[in-house]
């Protein structure tokens, strides 16, 4: 399909999701709020504004880490300062739950605020689930060939350290369908967990997660999901797949500082999870001559110690920005970026897609390569013309993924295609 064709068809050269913002939502530089707009006026290029990207540099690796927003760096600045002026150990507990209650609905209906914790990242959260959960020795845990290492390792250690028993599936990339089948098949009376990516790392694919949720529940299976490439990106209803455990970095696509993450666990299941780490702020009450310790009855028992509370005041912010633009826009904006690459690599002879084949698994994240040539070099040459993305080893790939947000634009995604048709030529 031609460029203007596929906007059109999307709507973006009529109207479509670049209009209806309130003005009032976006952040000024000189204000450290939000940027206004004229009705009708062009979102995503003000959005673009918002970035520190210098000229020329076409950063396409939202999916390994993203960027912190210029209102939210003003903002964390300015409280780092009364911060600094006023040192102490705690922080306001009221604004701390608050990022929680705005974050719960990000995440779907229905999620109590209580079932959240910060912690650093989704790698922390794996941790904290596969060494919480009481696995024994046989206990079986079902996987994919697809996942990133915080899945992994994580993996491995109980392996050593417990003697539980993972199998994995190889994700089906033609029939999305397959994949419930493919975990079906591995299922026996001794598994105990499913632990996958809601969007794998290594393609951007989509799971159908729904119905992996049912399965488990039904058959007394934990289900978990490693989040770390999902929040900020579309809408979602993790308690409607019925999600047990759920975990994510928020410096990926919700636009939040460096070390936040935040870690969900169903609420019936907060005293199945040991806390193997705790500290201060992870219990009630405790006497150490009686022995005795009382948790929290929130999931905020799994944080503990000394915070930076300024990462989760500036996530707060980032949040705003994600809130104000919605979830069904993003998605609908950063997808017509991606679609739009994927039908120019299909265009391309010698270019091979591995992202999957339906368009109901697909993501933002699109991922290619070139057979006869090391994803590490395409890289670089693309690197050569300032364009940033990420090898994919994982899953024995050799390919590189792409990954478009709200700080892109058209012209990225053609230059990237321009890039990618002169290394295959």
């Amino acid at each position: 399909m031609e460029r203007r064709n596929f906007l059109t068809a999307l709507g973006l050269l009529t109207g479509g999701v670049l209009t209806g913002l309130r003005g009032s939502s976006l952040p000024s530089p000189d204000e450290v709020g939000y940027l206004d707009l004229p009705p009708g006026g062009d979102v995503w290029s003000v959005i673009r504004q918002q970035f520190l990207f210098p000229e020329g540099y076409i950063y396409l690796n939202c999916g390994g880490i993203g960027t912190v927003p210029l209102h939210v760096r003003s903002l964390y600045a300015d409280m780092w300062n009364q911060m600094e002026r006023d040192p102490g150990a705690g922080y306001d507990s009221n604004r701390w739950r608050q990022v929680k209650i705005d974050m719960a609905p990000m995440l779907g209906k229905g999620i109590k605020h209580s079932e959240l914790a910060f912690i650093s990242c989704a790698t922390e959260g794996i941790n904290i689930i596969l060494n919480g959960l009481p696995l024994k020795k046989g206990d079986e845990v079902i996987t994919s060939t697809h996942e990133h290492p915080a899945v992994y390792l994580p993996l491995i250690n109980n392996i050593k350290r417990r003697g539980i028993v993972v199998k994995t599936f190889v994700p089906d990339i033609e029939n999305g369908m397959n994949n419930l089948h493919n975990i079906q098949n591995l299922t026996t009376k001794k598994t105990r967990l499913i632990i996958f990516s809601h969007r794998t790392c290594t393609n951007g694919q989509l799971f159908p997660m729904k119905e992996i949720g049912e399965f488990a529940r039904a058959n007394g299976i934990w289900y978990g999901l490693d989040g770390a490439q999902a929040p900020g990106s579309a809408p979602m209803d993790i308690v409607d797949w019925k999600t047990d455990f759920y975990t994510f970095s928020a410096h990926k696509w919700l636009l939040g500082p460096k070390r936040t993450g935040v870690l969900y666990i169903r609420e019936e299941l907060l005293d199945t999870v040991e806390t193997v780490t705790i500290g201060g702020f992870s219990s009630k009450s405790y006497n150490l001559a009686e022995g005795k310790l009382e948790l929290t009855d929130t999931a905020s028992r799994f944080e503990y110690g000394t915070q930076n509370p300024l990462l989760f005041f500036g996530l707060h912010e980032s949040m705003k920005l994600i809130s104000d633009l919605g979830l069904d826009r993003i998605k609908e904006y950063d997808e017509m970026l991606s679609e739009y690459f994927y039908e120019g690599l299909n265009r391309m002879p010698h270019v091979e897609t591995v992202s999957p084949k339906e368009r109901a698994y697909r993501t933002s994240m699109i991922s290619f390569r070139i057979p006869g040539l090391k994803a590490g070099e395409i890289s670089e040459r693309m690197m050569q013309k300032g364009i940033k993305v990420r090898v994919v080893n994982e899953g024995g790939l050799n390919a590189i993924r792409v990954s478009f947000h709200v700080f892109n634009n058209i012209d990225d995604a053609d230059k990237a295609l321009n890039s990618i048709d002169s290394i295959r030529a």
